[in-house]
């Protein structure tokens, strides 16, 4: 079975359709609208981690994507969700281009969730498809933000390339990107890159109007980043993405693991959170209730410490980026 909606109207009037098809779903697709009214029931406690400001998210639903076993066994044993023949009937979408499809994310974490998937089985990569995710970026435009997650850094579906979207206001990392100072890393003609020294570990971000320029200095920290931290394939990463007029910026978190020690203990030492983006972002999800009761910041913040890279660990792949 294709993916549902035709292809429709030009990209420059993607936000509209996007709207058009939430309406749609919302109203044909009983599971999306039950998730939303859930959604709108969750409970959220704010926390500060340092100047920070961030969210913990009880959400029930999410279970399904915390939980996911994402080894090879358990992938290739299972169905693909993001597959065109294994959609909800009442699933519709959105194409994008020739080669990206934009569904309703039936587990959301924010209001106007996105799941942006290839057409093809191909697996989770942002190698060859940094130009999609800036491309569909800007086709959503200011309103929204788009993310990746990679195969071992939060992807249920670490066989089928996706990419993520929600809206620009919901997300805390924008807040504090707009308030605080920042800290240049490498200015050139076509891309400036710095990082934010109060935010509670340590993230690099780029900005530019100029996408192929984005794309250079995206691979080049990439590979300088495998370098460092001793892989062979695609390092571990989460990235933010968002518009502003004609400019990108791009947020890249570096990892050190996929999770954190407390998600595999027993007992009351288990916290069973799986970082992504969103929670790196600002919105940490947790689907169990006693598990949500007890993560306050001091865990939260160690979590965050223990999956991405230490300050010595960042220090060295600056510097070896700036060689």
């Amino acid at each position: 079975m294709p993916y549902g909606l035709p292809r429709g109207a030009e990209s420059q009037h993607l936000p509209l359709r996007v709207q058009a098809l939430l309406a749609q779903q919302r109203e044909t697709w009983p599971q999306l609208r039950n998730a939303l009214a859930d959604l709108q029931n969750v409970q959220t406690k704010p926390h500060q981690l340092g100047a920070a400001r961030w969210l913990t998210q009880f959400n029930p639903a999410r279970i399904v994507s915390t939980s996911a076993k994402v080894d090879a066994a358990t992938i290739a044993a299972r169905p693909c969700f993001l597959c065109a023949d294994n959609l909800p009937v009442e699933e519709m979408a959105l194409a994008f281009g020739d080669d990206y499809a934009i569904l309703c994310n039936p587990f959301p974490v924010l209001p106007q969730h996105l799941v942006i998937a290839h057409r093809q089985h191909t697996p989770q990569s942002i190698e060859q498809h940094l130009g999609a995710l800036l491309d569909v970026t800007k086709a959503l435009g200011e309103e929204f933000f788009t993310l990746y997650n990679g195969p071992r850094c939060g992807a249920s579906a670490p066989d089928h390339l996706h990419f993520q979207a929600c809206r620009y206001d919901d997300l805390p990392f924008f807040a504090h990107l707009a308030e605080w100072e920042i800290e240049p890393l490498d200015e050139a003609d076509d891309y400036v890159s710095y990082t934010l020294p109060d935010y509670p570990f340590r993230v690099l971000i780029a900005e530019s109007d100029d996408r192929a320029a984005l794309m250079k200095w995206f691979a080049r920290a990439t590979t300088t980043l495998a370098e460092v931290t001793h892989v062979e394939d695609e390092p571990l990463i989460n990235l933010i993405a968002a518009i502003d007029e004609d400019c990108w910026i791009v947020a890249l978190f570096a990892r050190s693991r996929h999770r954190p020690a407390c998600y595999f203990a027993e007992g009351d030492a288990q916290l069973l959170v799986s970082p992504a983006a969103l929670d790196l972002g600002g919105v940490a999800v947790v689907p169990h209730a006693e598990h949500f009761a007890r993560l306050d910041a001091r865990p939260l913040q160690s979590i965050i410490s223990e999956v991405t890279l230490s300050d010595a660990q960042f220090r060295q792949w600056i510097k070896t980026l700036e060689q």
